[in-house]
């Protein structure tokens, strides 16, 4: 963990700053403990321990962690209690830590325990993925801990996991399948466990603190409350600390005449069952405030490739995977993977914006559609995860699978020739037209990456680097493959400095059992800081 800091301890800290408040001749009160100091695990995020002590005045509360073998930190709270619970976080897992407490009045008043409580953290479960640190720079790297949403490939194992900026894993929690997670305002994480149709607030203990399920498919798990949806899918966004939400569903189907049946064939059309994947808002009791269909916004027989996919029982024709909103005037941005396409529609009456993908095949969509303006300049494929960055522009993490369009003839790129990449363009709303500003794959890594699936790209805030997420590493037998549902998978996570294109951090996420499906990396994001509460001092040794 980066550390704040020199090597000075959170008591000798607390002594300097608050020996200045001397109490002069008044009579000095007794600080003691009445409940003593003590640590308990959190069964559903083993790295999380709670410290609970009472004292008999206010106090300022900080501890001291060693574990014996190189990793010693301090953490200093905030503000002043009697009764303290507070969330110990950081600690390396297969340790053995002794915690010194010490709490302090204003007044300077100083007790400490008189012996240091003991921590122990399980070693890592014998199914985690194996993190390998590549490289790291820490000069140049964003800050704070790194979020990762993995699981194998089949879902017979999934984690929520937080890494340090040397790749060491601080914090996990088990999930029941790939998770799309992230920390909201207040500081809980946000995450959809779609196995079980969930979205879920939780806590840094793994503890829920709102739950909504699809009441369609699924039934209540604990306390959720109902949302009249069918099925919950792929992302969810808070608009706001208070809310309301905003998630990506998978719906109920739709026959849609004169649907392409072939992707191949562009005279093979007939009627076909087509699953939509509306967005839904809904508000802090499940209630669903709008709805924005896109088989009604969009053309209905226009196809990608895999926009085929699940037929005959119902088409994949939109494959919803990320939702954001651009801040500059409300409207969301959502990537439909199968379409190839990133649109924008308002978030008042629904109405489309623009189209920003390949052109092909959208007659009657013309005026929607971005024209490309400059050079160099390449269009996305089976995108993931479109972010409006601070400057307005479009970040994407370009899979990039088959760089084609059905129907055009355009040669479809093979999975071992392939390479996918973070591209991010400039759209001017006013003329419909669209540019590329920046990109990072092959031509600035000179490393060939394909992610068939799976992926994430997010501009950081202080650096202005960018953390590219190749999700999906999908191979047979060594070799690149487009064959997902047979495929053994891998991940990478890379921050690249955008001015330069030089990586400053590169982590594997892998599998140790070379015979299982493989880990999936669904999206990561680096945090401010470990814990919710940036205020909380962490301070390395």
């Amino acid at each position: 963990m980066t550390g704040r800091a020199g090597r000075f301890s959170a008591p000798v800290i607390l002594a300097l700053i608050l020996a200045a408040c001397g109490s002069g001749d008044r009579e000095i009160p007794v600080l003691e403990f009445v409940t003593a100091p003590a640590v308990t695990a959190n069964p559903k995020a083993p790295l999380a321990f709670t410290l609970t002590l009472e004292t008999s005045l206010n106090t300022a509360l900080s501890a001291r962690l060693d574990n014996g073998q190189g990793h010693a930190f301090s953490i200093i709270f905030p503000g002043t209690t009697r009764a303290h619970t507070e969330a110990i976080l950081g600690l390396l897992p297969g340790s053995v830590y002794s915690v010194d407490v010490t709490v302090s009045t204003l007044d300077g008043i100083f007790i400490s325990t008189d012996s240091p409580l003991q921590i122990v953290t399980d070693p890592l479960p014998a199914d985690f993925p194996q993190i390998s640190l590549l490289l790291a720079d820490s000069a140049r790297m964003e800050p704070g801990p790194t979020l990762l949403d993995t699981a194998r490939k089949d879902e017979s194992t999934a984690y929520i996991i937080i890494v340090d900026a040397a790749g060491k894993v601080v914090w996990y929690m088990p999930s029941a399948a790939n998770a799309s997670t992230w920390r909201v305002p207040t500081g809980q994480f946000l995450t959809i466990d779609a196995a079980r149709g969930l979205i879920r607030e939780i806590d840094m203990a793994g503890e829920e603190i709102v739950s909504y399920h699809s009441s369609q498919s699924h039934a209540a798990v604990g306390s959720s409350m109902p949302v009249d949806v069918a099925e919950f899918h792929d992302d969810v966004i808070k608009l706001s600390a208070g809310g309301p939400y905003l998630s990506s569903i998978a719906d109920e189907s739709t026959t849609v005449n004169n649907f392409p049946l072939d992707e191949n064939n562009v005279n093979l059309t007939g009627p076909a069952v087509v699953r939509d994947e509306p967005i839904v808002e809904f508000d802090t009791t499940g209630a669903i405030v709008n709805r924005y269909n896109f088989l009604d916004l969009l053309k209905p027989t226009r196809i990608g490739y895999d926009g085929t996919e699940g037929l005959p029982t119902a088409a994949n024709w939109a494959d919803v995977n990320s939702i954001t909103r651009d801040a500059s005037d409300g409207g969301f941005v959502v990537s439909l993977r199968n379409q190839d396409a990133v649109v924008k529609f308002a978030s008042e009456d629904g109405s489309l914006q623009w189209i920003l993908g390949p052109n092909a095949n959208w007659a009657g969509f013309e005026q929607y559609l971005l024209t490309p303006e400059g050079t160099p300049f390449r269009w996305q494929y089976h995108q993931h995860r479109a972010q409006v960055t601070p400057t307005g522009t479009i970040l994407v993490f370009d899979n990039g699978n088959r760089q084609a369009s059905p129907f055009t003839g355009e040669p479809i790129v093979t999975a071992d020739a392939n390479n996918s990449r973070a591209v991010e363009y400039s759209v001017d709303e006013n003329n419909m037209t669209v540019s590329q500003v920046w990109e990072w794959g092959f031509d600035q890594s000179g490393e060939s990456l394909y992610a068939a699936f799976a992926g994430d790209a997010d501009r950081l805030p202080e650096t202005g680097n960018t953390l590219i997420t190749f999700g999906g590493l999908c191979e047979e037998n060594g070799v690149p493959s487009d064959n997902i549902q047979v495929c053994r998978s891998s991940a990478r996570v890379i921050e690249v400095d955008t001015q330069t294109d030089e990586r400053v951090f590169d982590i594997v996420i892998d599998d140790a059992d070379p015979l299982s499906s493989g880990y999936v990396v669904n999206r990561s994001d680096r945090l401010v800081s470990l814990y919710p509460d940036p205020a909380v001092l962490v301070l390395t040794e």
